[in-house]
């Protein structure tokens, strides 16, 4: 990897961490805003998905866009917009500026993320045999992994802002995403194209050739972001029902996002070494007796527990991608969109379910609940094809692709 495509992918890397962490700033500042506008608990429970449909459902939609006209304005302007109206959200007056606001904002994190990631993978080959890196995984992870991050602060930068200045000066919070927005106009590179044989096939033709295992990942990290998404939904509520004051209930959240971002990370060089779809079933499999058990303790037990369990529950982010990308070569934004933001997206959606069910239930027995739903997910996999069968499938490919 030559030091433009090192440059490259440190710059876009750092742009996912700026832009996710305003992406959390709704799970903060959800139970305030709820007593402040007075909802209900279900009616909350319905802005989660509305922002992962946004900027996560919406992702294909954005990804072929990216790759049908391969220009860089998503990956520039996506900061902007997220940082400008996620901002906002302390000054909403109504549930319907808070859903508008949530909804731009959602935009401009989906838009960023299939050419971000295609950007990336892109800078990873640029100078590898074939186009095929042995590190691909390693740097979809740092990608991944700076976005978690982000992610993870983003929560405690929020609860800080208002801490200090008050709800209603949430808007203080845009400066760094300007910031991120400038550079990005001036360094980010343009998302070329790669040039394809006459007769190579096609992306549909691609994509229902390998709609098998690409349907089996999709659900798969479809539960997988349905346990997360829930997670970080309602925990907030559940810790606040325990008695825990706002900058706590930020730590604890912080720390399970941030936890799940050390997990991606290392999550791709184990790919590298062993495999992504054996390093993915095996993490699934140990996630849930930790998140089981974190939801059945209280206290400092249940927080390092929840750490633990949300390392293994977001390691497969970046390998999901990586798994994606070499199913399907020459479509890396469209793939990267359909397995980073339709699926988790669709799993989003079952955040109102967890929501009705804590109504009945409580908010610990139903986190507990949907912690199961990992198992599900390494069913799926064990009949993904094995890594050595797509490793194959994906130099054939890429030298169909010509590149």
């Amino acid at each position: 990897m030559d030091r433009k495509g090192k440059t490259t992918i440190a710059l876009i890397s750092t742009a996912h961490a700026v832009l996710d962490s305003y992406s959390s700033f709704l799970f903060q500042l959800l139970p305030v805003m709820t007593v402040r506008l007075g909802l209900k608990p279900s009616q909350a429970g319905w802005l989660t998905p509305m922002l992962m449909i946004s900027s996560s459902l919406m992702q294909p939609v954005y990804g072929m866009i990216s790759d049908r006209y391969l220009k860089r304005s998503m990956a520039v302007f996506g900061p902007l917009v997220a940082a400008v109206f996620l901002s906002l959200l302390g000054t909403a007056t109504s549930l319907p500026m808070l859903m508008a606001f949530v909804v731009i904002g959602g935009i401009g994190v989906g838009a960023f993320h299939p050419q971000g990631a295609a950007l990336v993978s892109r800078a990873a080959s640029a100078n590898s045999v074939g186009g095929i890196s042995k590190h691909q995984g390693m740097v979809m992870s740092v990608f991944s992994s700076t976005g978690t991050v982000g992610y993870a602060v983003g929560p405690v930068i929020i609860a800080a802002v208002v801490s200090q200045f008050g709800l209603e000066k949430s808007w203080y919070a845009v400066s760094w995403g300007v910031a991120m927005w400038v550079l990005m106009y001036l360094y980010c590179p343009p998302l070329e194209r790669i040039e394809r044989k006459a007769d190579a096939p096609n992306l549909r033709d691609k994509l229902r050739a390998v709609w098998k295992p690409l349907t089996l990942l999709y659900f798969a990290i479809v539960l997988r972001s349905a346990v997360a998404v829930s997670v970080q939904t309602f925990l907030p509520f559940a810790l606040q029902s325990s008695g825990l004051t706002d900058n706590e209930r930020s730590w604890v959240l912080a720390g399970f996002i941030l936890f799940g971002g050390i997990g991606g990370f290392f999550g791709g060089a184990l790919a590298d070494r062993l495999g992504a779809r054996r390093v993915t079933i095996v993490a699934m499999l140990l996630a849930t007796p930790l998140l089981i058990a974190a939801f059945s303790t209280h206290g400092m037990p249940s927080h390092l527990l929840l750490m633990a369990g949300g390392t293994l529950l977001n390691m497969p982010i970046p390998i999901s991608v990586v798994m994606a990308q070499r199913l399907v070569p020459g479509g890396a934004s469209t793939v990267s969109a359909l397995v980073m933001g339709f699926a988790w997206g669709a799993g989003a959606l079952m955040a109102p379910l967890t929501g009705l069910l804590s109504t009945r239930i409580g908010f610990f027995p139903a986190l507990l609940t949907v912690s199961f739903l990992p198992l599900i997910s390494a069913a799926l996999l064990w009949r993904y094809p094995k890594d050595e069968i797509v490793a194959r499938a994906r130099v054939r490919e890429a030298m169909a692709m010509g590149d």
